[in-house]
C-alpha cells in the first residue's frame, strides 16, 4: 500500500502518516527549524509529560473529505490523526502513537482512507531550544533535530516536504500532493 504520511515519530512526523517526518543529523537543513517563540530557553522539564496532537497545519488547504470544504489543518479534514500523541519520560525515553493514511483505497484506487496506527519508541533529549529525537524503525536508525515553538502547554514543529518523503510515498496527483510544510503543534494533557 502507499502511505501518505507514516510520521516515524513525532510529532508525527511524527506524521503521518504524518503523515507522519525525518532526516538523518548529516542531512538536516535549517529551513526545516522553526526558531522558538519564547524567550527564555525550553528546558528537559518543560517537555517532560503526555502532548496529544492538536493541530496538523498545512501550507495549502486541501480537502481530504470530500465536503468541498478546503482546509489547512488537516484534523478538520480526517480523523485518521486523532490518536496521535507522544509521552516524553524523565528517563530520556519517548513513546509516540503514530497515525498511517493511504491513497489505494476505493473502486477507483484513488481514495484516502487511515490504516492502524504505529508505535514508536526512543531516546529525547532537548538541547539548544531544540528537541531530539532517536528512533529505530525498520533497522534504520533515524535522529530528528527540530527546534521547537514553545509555549506554556503546547509546542509545534515544522516538517518539510523534504523531511517527509523519508515516510511519505505520495504518488502524486494525491488531494494531499500540494502540502509542502506542515506544521505539527501538540497540547499538554
Amino acid at each position: 500500500m502507499i502511505n501518505l504520511f507514516k510520521i516515524k515519530n513525532l510529532a508525527g512526523l511524527f506524521i503521518f502518516a504524518i503523515v507522519f517526518t525525518s532526516c538523518s543529523k548529516e542531512e538536516m537543513s535549517s529551513e526545516s527549524q522553526l526558531k522558538v517563540s519564547n524567550a527564555t530557553a525550553v528546558t528537559t522539564n518543560d517537555m517532560i509529560g503526555y502532548w496529544k496532537l492538536s493541530g496538523m497545519i498545512a501550507d495549502t488547504a486541501i480537502n481530504l473529505n470530500a465536503d468541498e470544504v478546503y482546509d489547512k489543518n488537516l484534523l478538520n479534514e480526517t480523523d485518521c490523526f486523532n490518536t496521535m500523541d507522544i509521552t516524553f519520560d524523565q528517563d530520556g525515553t519517548f513513546v509516540t502513537n503514530n497515525s498511517q493514511m493511504t491513497f489505494e483505497a476505493g473502486a477507483a484506487k484513488d481514495e484516502f482512507s487511515c490504516l492502524t496506527d504505529r508505535i514508536d519508541t526512543g531516546d529525547w533529549e532537548v538541547r539548544n531550544d531544540s528537541l531530539i529525537l532517536i528512533m529505530v524503525i525498520d533497522s534504520t536508525t533515524y535522529t530528528h533535530k527540530k527546534f521547537i515553538n514553545f509555549e506554556t502547554n503546547t509546542f509545534s514543529l515544522e516538517v518539510t516536504k523534504i523531511e517527509s518523503n523519508e515516510y511519505v510515498n505520495d504518488p502524486g496527483n494525491t488531494q494531499a500532493s500540494p502540502i509542502r510544510i506542515l506544521e505539527v503543534e501538540y497540547t499538554k494533557s
